[in-house]
């Protein structure tokens, strides 16, 4: 070879490499860009009764003809009882994650999980993150925690619910107290059913879940004093204490049975309680006895032209209304204690509201009501903790004594024997302990009912009675 040639051969050589370590990466950089994922939700189905490792695959797509770049987020961070492995590197997170043209990768996805911790969540969940060209996509990931019975939901109705069925047509279905119950979704008590939950039995209920007896069903629930029957959202930590709405409600609908709710505690519910005619009074009512409301977001007891009896109920912070009975129905309510304290900031509503009406989408709903209302506490933050409303459409029939009131509006004729705005002297209402302290004004302040023997802690009443759920 000559010296010519040498040279030629030479710069062509630099030439080539110049061009191929100058050109640009084959990358996609669309804003339209999103990742297929093998699944939307990786769920751990094992029950675990020793502590567990157990690893699931998920494989991230690109469907595209370039290769993406994305960060991969696993929200939980350090706090999280989930791990995982991207293509062989264990991390958190992980920037600038490149998935070549119509390939994949593949994360590897591992729970640790102790059983025996009692704090535990019934329920473990995270999300990892997947931000692409500045698009976010999310993979949900589930795990059970602690031995129990689990109740997913597996049918839609419509759009917004999902739910699955625990006591069918004809069903007597009874939960026992042997480990606990998670629901994710709703279940529900279908027309026909009845679901019996024995005392002590501990309910956990996932964010928008509820229970729901449907019209023609049934609901016992048999709490004691020493064992009452709990509702609450399933995660337990103490971040979660103050979230107020880690699910949605009990939904009671009309049924040819009394529906009865004794020595229950029901929290950290969107509304504690709802009972509402669907379609036509079936002739039941709900008897709610000696259970505890408390830290709802909405409402801790709402009915719409239903029938109840209450007896020994404690309501308490609520960020709306603690109790709302509107659009009619039949209602005696006796010696419960209502105190509305939001701890969670301010509310515009008072505490207690009646009505004969409902008025939805510029429609109004209107019924007869009725209420006999003797020997409850109504006390809050609020200047006006009581207020009322009717159509003179429906008649309005309300009978309120021998109550204790927080308010700065009276209603002569519907008040009577009243005791208004004097401290109710709660042993310590920031701990939710509504006792009352000896020198409370509610002491014998109360009328004798004779259906009424026992408080809520099953102490006898005096005659009178002290007014409250305590005596």
């Amino acid at each position: 070879m000559n010296k010519k040639d040498f040279i030629y051969g030479l710069l062509l050589t630099v030439l080539c490499l110049s061009f191929f370590s100058c050109r640009k990466e084959n990358i996609y950089e669309n804003k339209d860009a999103k990742l297929k994922f093998s699944s939307s939700l990786i769920t751990f189905d094992t029950i675990f009764t020793t502590v567990s490792s157990i690893t699931k695959r998920l494989v991230v797509k690109n469907p595209y003809n370039g290769n993406l770049k994305t960060d991969i987020y696993l929200l939980g961070d350090n706090n999280s009882y989930f791990s995982i492995n991207i293509n062989g590197v264990s991390a958190k997170s992980l920037k600038d994650v490149e998935i070549p043209a119509k390939d994949s990768v593949f994360i590897f996805i591992k729970v640790i999980i102790n059983p025996n911790q009692v704090n535990l969540p019934m329920l473990v969940t995270d999300t990892i993150l997947f931000h692409t060209n500045g698009n976010k996509q999310q993979v949900g990931l589930l795990a059970y925690g602690q031995d129990a019975h689990f109740i997913i939901a597996d049918k839609w109705l419509g759009t917004a619910i999902n739910y699955k069925v625990v006591a069918g047509e004809g069903e007597n279905v009874t939960w026992t107290n042997d480990k606990p119950y998670v629901i994710y979704g709703y279940a529900v008590v279908d027309s026909v059913g009845k679901l019996n939950i024995e005392p002590g039995t501990r309910i956990y209920i996932h964010k928008k879940g509820g229970l729901w007896v449907y019209k023609g069903g049934c609901l016992h629930v048999n709490g004691t004093s020493d064992n009452p029957v709990t509702f609450q959202g399933d995660r337990m930590e103490e971040f979660f204490q103050d979230d107020y709405e880690q699910w949605d409600r009990i939904w009671i609908n009309e049924g040819t049975q009394d529906n009865i709710i004794n020595h229950a505690v029901i929290k950290n519910a969107f509304i504690g309680i709802q009972a509402e005619i669907l379609e036509k009074d079936m002739g039941n009512k709900l008897i709610l006895t000696n259970t505890i409301i408390k830290k709802s977001s909405g409402m801790g007891f709402l009915a719409k032209n239903y029938k109840v009896q209450a007896y020994n109920n404690v309501i308490s912070d609520c960020g709306q209304y603690a109790l709302t009975l509107m659009q009619g129905g039949d209602y005696t309510f006796i010696n419960n204690t209502i105190h509305n304290a939001y701890h969670l900031g301010t509310r515009s509503t008072p505490s207690v509201f009646f009505s004969n009406y409902y008025i939805f989408n510029n429609t109004m709903y209107l019924s007869d009501f009725r209420c006999d209302f003797i020997n409850n506490i109504i006390w809050g933050s609020n200047a006006r903790e009581f207020s009322c409303g009717y159509d003179k459409a429906a008649e309005f029939k309300l009978n309120i004594e021998y109550c204790l009131l927080k308010s700065d509006t009276n209603y002569p004729d519907y008040f009577s024997n009243m005791l208004f705005n004097k401290n109710p002297s709660f042993e310590n209402e920031h701990e939710y302990d509504y006792q009352l302290k000896a020198s409370s004004p509610c002491k014998g302040a109360g009328k004798t009912i004779p259906v009424v023997i026992t408080d809520i802690k099953g102490n006898a009443r005096n005659s009178p009675p002290s007014i409250g759920a305590y005596e």
